[in-house]
């Protein structure tokens, strides 16, 4: 009987140090290739973010997610199953962004979406004809996914249940690998199945992955009318035009969003319309829209992006005082990623502006290191001020400030306590946050059976 391993590999961990709590969310990816597994074989999971890898455990075939931020880690964990004669197979963004690079540590690439392809690379496995590479096509018909794979190891994710609405987004912004991805498309789940594994699940809020879930107007009334049924609390990724649609702001407030994770980017024009994303601009008078939104009872957990080419301190100081005066839930200062496949690593290779064609594999980077030349500051300044103003937003005070602010918009407990251990633990993390070796886990202890 072929017995499957699948494995989701950390970012990267420092010596004693636990992983950063935020980042341990469920892993929605592993329970949706546990659904496409055929029963009759075997299967098992480790999740390197929260435990030690079996390198010597009993297996044929090791299925590796991959992303670019834990892509080297990937290589180094493929590399020991690799000599121990299993079959190493990788797939995800980063396997079908940088097919070229990831087949250098796989025996197979799984390209695109899985869901047509999984079932017949390990029918193939079996038989001893399998391809070196694997192309799905975007496909989102996967019916329940299977949690049972990590339930185990249930307690140790944040208590939010992730739900899969749709994959793909109709905005092109230049910077963005989900575009590059689906090539501009969005698709959607079906409602019941969507309302039906939200009945299966356990936790108290619900995270809707979906980076526009208000991409299909139609399909998102219909189902928020049938979340509504299901007297839960969710959240989600929306843009900001979603407060242009009355109705549809409504509907999502009675179904029971609490907060929304809007991606403003930047509030300066200049730097919008270089990263495709004018219209974001000329969208209406933005704090107007941000305040409808506040007004309908749901807050903003808001995600800016700096080192795009009009970028430098005043930037800052113009963002922080944008998130003050709204006084979001939480904000996001992140400095710009140049992701393979993308328009601007693209840009950035032909301007000369990269220090190194593949960052996310260089001995040495940590997160938090700029891997590009910036225009108006340098490296050093922009990783510096990402991390200062972040700080700033995340002080005792404008915690205390914000949360008596929220507790005039929602009278739900949960979400206020929600609020307070997020803004403290965020408090907490941004030193610790910089730093983190991408791709090494310090404390792996390596277990030869």
């Amino acid at each position: 009987m072929m017995k499957i391993t699948f494995i989701l590999p950390g970012i990267g961990r420092k010596k004693n140090e636990k992983y950063l709590k935020s980042w341990l969310m469920e892993p929605l990816t592993i329970a949706v290739l546990n659904k496409l597994t055929p029963e009759r074989y075997q299967r098992n999971f480790f999740d390197d973010r929260i435990e030690n890898i079996d390198y010597g455990c009993e297996t044929d075939v090791v299925a590796i997610t991959v992303e670019a931020y834990t892509a080297r880690r990937a290589y180094e964990i493929a590399e020991k199953f690799k000599q121990r004669g299993k079959i190493v197979v990788m797939g995800g963004y980063h396997a079908t962004l940088a097919e070229h690079e990831v087949i250098k540590h796989a025996d197979i690439v799984v390209k695109g979406n899985a869901e047509e392809v999984w079932a017949g690379v390990l029918l193939d496995i079996e038989n001893k004809s399998f391809k070196k590479v694997y192309e799905g096509k975007a496909n989102i018909d996967y019916g329940l996914p299977d949690r049972s794979i990590y339930v185990d190891k249930q307690k140790k994710y944040l208590p939010i249940t992730l739900v899969e609405i749709g994959r793909g987004c109709r905005h092109l912004c230049e910077f963005c690998s989900i575009h590059s991805y689906y090539s501009g498309q969005y698709m959607h789940r079906k409602i019941s199945d969507i309302v039906e594994e939200i009945k299966m699940c356990r936790n108290k809020i619900y995270f809707f992955v979906d980076d526009s879930i208000f991409s299909d107007r139609e399909f998102a009334k219909e189902l928020f009318k049938e979340v509504e049924k299901l007297n839960i609390i969710w959240v989600t990724q929306i843009t900001l035009d979603i407060a242009r649609d009355e109705e549809i702001l409504n509907l999502m407030k009675k179904s029971g969003c609490e907060m929304i994770l809007i991606g403003f980017e930047s509030i300066d024009p200049k730097n919008l319309e270089q990263m495709n994303k004018s219209w974001s601009a000329r969208l209406g008078e933005r704090d107007e829209l941000v305040e409808r939104i506040h007004k309908c009872g749901i807050s903003i957990y808001a995600s800016f992006v700096f080192g795009f080419d009009y970028d430098n301190e005043e930037s800052f100081i113009k963002n922080l005082e944008f998130c003050s005066r709204h006084e979001f839930f939480v904000t996001a200062f992140n400095h710009l990623l140049a992701f393979p496949g993308t328009e601007t690593y693209e840009r950035f290779l032909e301007e000369g502006r990269l220090f190194h064609e593949s960052w996310w594999l260089e001995k040495g980077y940590t997160f938090g290191t700029i891997s590009f030349m910036p225009k108006l500051v340098s490296d050093f300044e922009l990783k510096n001020l990402c991390r200062k103003y972040k700080k700033k937003y995340y002080t005792f005070f404008s915690i205390l400030k914000r949360g008596i602010t929220l507790l005039r918009r929602t009278k739900k407990p949960l979400i206020n306590m929600v609020y307070w251990y997020q803004n403290i633990l965020f408090h907490f993390e941004v030193d610790k946050r910089f730093g983190i070796p991408i791709g090494e886990n310090m404390d792996e202890v390596i277990n030869d059976k």
